[in-house]
Formats: structure tokens, sequence, C-alpha cells
């Protein structure tokens, strides 16, 4: 029986257990950026979501929008992309309702090269009485010092309308100075 280097076997393992420690840092930087992405969204900070969740040359896809036309937009890059932002940010900075996202599943190539993301989303808006759901589906890359996405669909597969003398506010719209993370200024 021939003998094996019991240091090349070290380096070996080690080498495997780097690797999956940089897909695994890989997949939580992701998810930070989807959840960034769901904070300024959600809090009204359109210039924060766009420079930080989008490359430069990013394509935002959006489906079925607004829900049941069946319309689908197209926007590329920085400039394009942040008037649907700023549109669906303009009583903000304010919460005023919340994308509620389930079921994230992040796929992260073996290079680290890039990660696809896929999540199951569902919005409410008591200011116009919108509940709507559908996916997120996205492939992030290494941008500078974070992972940003550079191609992002957004699928709205339902959505209802309550009629607004049945909604009935129970509170105030939380202002953004209240909800500011501090760790992202």
């Amino acid at each position: 029986m021939g003998s094996t280097d019991p240091s090349s076997d070290l380096e070996q393992r080690l080498a495997v257990a780097e690797a999956r420690l940089a897909r695994l840092e890989a997949k939580e930087a992701v998810l930070a950026t989807f959840n960034e992405y769901l904070y300024f969204l959600d809090v009204g900070y359109p210039d924060e979501l766009v420079s930080a969740v989008f490359t430069a040359d990013a394509t935002l896809e959006v489906l079925n929008f607004p829900p049941g036309t069946m319309a689908d937009l197209t926007f590329v890059g920085h400039d394009a992309i942040k008037p649907l932002y700023v549109a669906h940010t303009v009583t903000a900075p304010a919460i005023q309702g919340g994308h509620h996202a389930s079921n994230i599943a992040i796929e992260v190539a073996p290079d680290c090269s890039s990660a696809r993301l896929s999540a199951y989303f569902m919005t409410s808006t008591a200011a116009i009485g919108i509940l709507q759901g559908g996916q997120y589906q996205g492939e992030a890359v290494p941008d500078g010092d974070r992972w940003r996405f550079r191609h992002y669909r957004i699928l709205s597969g339902w959505g209802w309308k309550v009629a607004k003398d049945v909604i009935r506010p129970v509170t105030d719209a939380m202002p953004a100075e209240r909800a500011r993370d501090a760790r992202i200024e």
C-alpha cells in the first residue's frame, strides 16, 4: 500500500473549506442587498435603493405591472430605474406599507462570480387599498465593495384592491427618521 501525504490532504480540505466559506459569505452579502432593497423601498429612499442595490448597467424587468394589466416594463441603468422607485415613494419618507418576503433562496456560483436569488413577496398599502403578491428573481454580482443585482425581475402574480371605505387605519404612517438604520448612513 502506498502512503498518502497528510499535508496534501490537509491542503485539499482547507481549499474546500475556504471555497465553501466564500460561497456562504457571498450568500450573506446577496441577502443583505436584498434586505436593503426591501428596507429602502418601504421607508422611501429611492436614491439609496438604486445605488446600493443595482449595478450601474442593471436591467430591471417588472412583469404584469400594474398588477392585472399583463403589461411588462423594462428599465436599463440607474437613470432609467430610479423614476419607478421615486413614483412608489412619493409620499415617503415614511413607512406606509410593506414588502414581505418569504421562501428566499440564494444559489451562489461555485466560483462566486454571481448568485441567483428567488423569493416570494406580498405587499400591502393601506393608503390606496392594495394587497398584491408575486416573486422576485435576480442575478447578483460582486460590484466594488458589495454585491448588487445586474438583473432583477419583479413578477406581480396577483393583486386585490380593497374599497377605501372599508379600510380603517389604526395608526398613522411612521416617519422615516424613526426607522432610519444608522448602519446605512
